[in-house]
C-alpha cells in the first residue's frame, strides 16, 4: 500500500495486490486474486493454501477507480487511469485511460 492512498467504505483488497502511492479506491470495489477459485479440488476434497496460486494485480501511482468496481487478478492498471463506476476490468488499462462497463473497455485515453 503506497502513501497517499485513499480507500473508501467496504473495499476488498486481498493479498497479492499491489497499490502505489496516490491511488483513489471508490467504496465497495472488489479485487480478485485467484485465476481459478474453488472450495474443492476435482476429487471433491476441501482445498488447502497449497492448492492455491495467488495472482498479483498492480494499481500504479495517481490512478482512480470507481464504486463497486471489480477488478480481476492478474492487471496492470496504469498511471492516472480511470476506471468507471461498477466497471468489471479483466486486462491491462494503460496509462491516463478512462474505461467504463462489462467488461470494460477504453473510452478516452489522453495523449502524453
Amino acid at each position: 500500500m503506497g502513501n497517499k492512498v485513499k480507500i473508501q467504505d467496504n473495499v476488498m483488497v486481498p493479498h497479492g495486490v499491489t497499490i502505489e502511492d496516490g491511488v483513489f479506491i471508490g467504496p465497495g470495489v472488489a479485487f480478485t486474486n485467484d485465476k481459478w477459485p474453488r472450495s474443492i479440488t476435482e476429487k471433491g476434497e476441501l482445498k488447502t493454501s497449497t492448492d492455491w496460486e495467488c495472482t498479483k494485480t498492480l494499481v500504479k501511482y495517481g490512478a482512480s477507480i470507481g464504486a463497486n468496481a471489480t477488478i480481476v487478478c492478474g492487471i496492470t492498471i496504469g498511471e492516472w487511469a480511470m476506471i468507471g463506476a461498477g466497471a468489471v476490468v479483466t486486462k491491462d488499462v494503460p496509462a491516463h485511460a478512462l474505461v467504463i462497463g462489462n467488461p470494460a473497455h477504453i473510452v478516452r485515453q489522453k495523449k502524453i
